[in-house]
C-alpha cells in the first residue's frame, strides 16, 4: 500500500514565507537603524581639527595677547545649541575663564560667545534692581523674566505680567509709566539693548518697545 507523503496547504507556506520576509526586513532595517544612530552621534576627527585650525587663527586676530590652551572640542550632537555643531573650548589661562569658538551655522563666520557670557552676567546683575522698579512703580506683578539672549547680536527680552485689568491700568497706570521704565532701564542701569513687554488685562493688552 502506497504511503502518500504529508504536505503543507500552500496557503501556510505563503504566510510563513511573508512571515519570514518581514522579519528579516525588520532585523536588516534595525541594524541599519542602528548604525545610522551611532554614526549621527559620534564626532567627526576632520571636523575636530578643522574647528582647531579655525580657532587658533580666530584668536590669533582677535585676541593676539590672550595667553590660552584649547582644551577640547565639543561636538553637539543633540543640539542643545542652536549657532554650532562643533566648538573648540578655551580656557584663557590667565583668567581661568572658558569660553568657547565655533562657526555660526547660520552665517558660517567663526565666533565666540565672550560677549554673551559678559551679556548674561551684566543681565543677571541688574535683575534685582529691575525687579525691584517694576514692584514699586507698578505693583505687584504676574511675574517678571529678563532673560539674556543666546546669540551673537541678539538683544536680551524683558516680560512683565501685570495683575491689572484693562480699567484698572487705565486709571493707576499709563503709557508714560512705561516710557519712564525704557527711560530708567537705558539711562540709570546702562541698558544699551532690550526687547520690553509690559502684559495686562490677562496678556490680552501689551505695551511694547525694542531699544
Amino acid at each position: 500500500m502506497e504511503q502518500r507523503k504529508k504536505t503543507w496547504p500552500k496557503i501556510v507556506v505563503i504566510i510563513t514565507g511573508i512571515f519570514l520576509f518581514l522579519v528579516v526586513g525588520l532585523l536588516i532595517g534595525s541594524f541599519w537603524l542602528i548604525g545610522e544612530f551611532r554614526e549621527s552621534s559620534m564626532a567627526d576627527e576632520k571636523e575636530e581639527e578643522k574647528i582647531i585650525e579655525q580657532a587658533e587663527q580666530y584668536l590669533q586676530k582677535k585676541y593676539p595677547d590672550m595667553e590660552y590652551e584649547i582644551q577640547h572640542v565639543l561636538y553637539d550632537e543633540s543640539e542643545q545649541h542652536g549657532n554650532f555643531d562643533y566648538a573648540a573650548v578655551i580656557l584663557n589661562t590667565k583668567t581661568k575663564e572658558s569660553f568657547m569658538v565655533y562657526e555660526d551655522r547660520h552665517t558660517e563666520k567663526i565666533e565666540d560667545d565672550i560677549s554673551i557670557q559678559e551679556a548674561t552676567e551684566f543681565i543677571e546683575q541688574v535683575t534685582p534692581k529691575v525687579t525691584s522698579y517694576i514692584n514699586e512703580k507698578f505693583g505687584d506683578t504676574q511675574g517678571i523674566a529678563f532673560t539674556p539672549t543666546d546669540d551673537i547680536g541678539g538683544i536680551p527680552t524683558l516680560n512683565v505680567g501685570l495683575n491689572n485689568k484693562k480699567e484698572e491700568i487705565n486709571e493707576e497706570i499709563n503709557e508714560e509709566m512705561f516710557l519712564s521704565l525704557i527711560d530708567y532701564l537705558q539711562h540709570e542701569l546702562n541698558i544699551e539693548h532690550a526687547s520690553v513687554n509690559i502684559m495686562y488685562d490677562n496678556d490680552a493688552e501689551t505695551w511694547s518697545k525694542e531699544f
